[in-house]
């Protein structure tokens, strides 16, 4: 099961923080949704993978890289 809510020092999230957390648990499951039929040649699939190293970088640049770390690892 995806974790959408991690706790942070602080309790919350901004409104960006959990923009980009949900974004990334939602390119997870599109990622897990089609693995088995798409190749790594597939556009769709090249989309995803841009898509989720995009995603990391916001994150890390939002202050949330440990969170997203920890809802990778969930998978």
């Amino acid at each position: 099961m995806w974790r959408t809510w991690l706790p942070t020092p602080s309790g919350s999230y901004d409104d960006l923080q959990a923009l980009f957390l949900m974004r990334l648990v939602r390119i997870m499951k599109l990622s897990a949704k089609d693995r088995w039929r798409l190749s790594e040649r597939d556009a769709r699939a090249r989309l995803i993978a841009a898509a989720f190293r995009s995603t990391m970088r916001d994150c890390e640049a939002l202050g949330v890289e440990a969170e997203a770390k920890a809802l990778i690892e969930t998978e």
